[in-house]
């Protein structure tokens, strides 16, 4: 029997279980999938890495990244707080999959360099979204509760594009 792919929420929750383990209180804020060379894909089952970064109860931060899809390495502990998302009650009502096929049937066809689970602190922002990276488009969100999909205005797109870039370079 062929084994199905572990999904981004399958490997979003043993990133979960792998840090509460040393951090039982840590809370989730981001977890951004991505690809070598910041490859474009089409589909979240075409991520080969994950960085998820979790507030760890306190005052700290804590990131744990994928060595390959579903697999981690150890967590690093950072002593200060990682700002600008709200904490992500886990687990969220969709998977990726699913926020994929809502992308897709708004118009949104283009493929995508990273996928970002996170709530931006920003006014009208109430719930955690899957933020696709789409080649030539930039960020369109699709709310995990509301299901509703949308490009984010310029001055929150701009605030968030500076957040993930940040979070790419976090913990190397």
């Amino acid at each position: 029997m062929a084994s199905v792919p572990l999904s981004f929420g399958g490997a979003v929750n043993i990133a979960v279980r792998k840090v509460r383990e040393d951090y039982p209180k840590a809370q989730l804020l981001v977890a951004l999938a991505t690809t070598p060379n910041d490859q474009y894909v089409d589909s979240p089952r075409g991520f080969s890495h994950l960085k998820v970064v979790f507030n760890d109860g306190g005052s700290g931060s804590v990131i744990i990244e994928s060595t390959v899809w579903g697999e981690f390495g150890p967590s690093v502990h950072i002593d200060s707080p990682i700002l600008g998302n709200a904490v992500i009650p886990w687990p969220v009502q969709m998977d990726a999959p699913e926020a994929d096929t809502l992308l897709k049937d708004a118009g949104y066809t283009l493929p995508y360099n990273s996928l970002a689970l996170h709530q931006p602190v920003y006014p009208g922002m109430n719930e955690p979204y899957y933020d696709f990276n789409l080649k030539d488009e930039g960020s369109v969100f699709v709310g995990t509760s509301t299901h509703k999909v949308f490009p984010p205005g310029r001055e929150t797109s701009a605030k968030v594009e500076s957040s993930l870039k940040q979070l790419r370079t976090l913990g190397e």
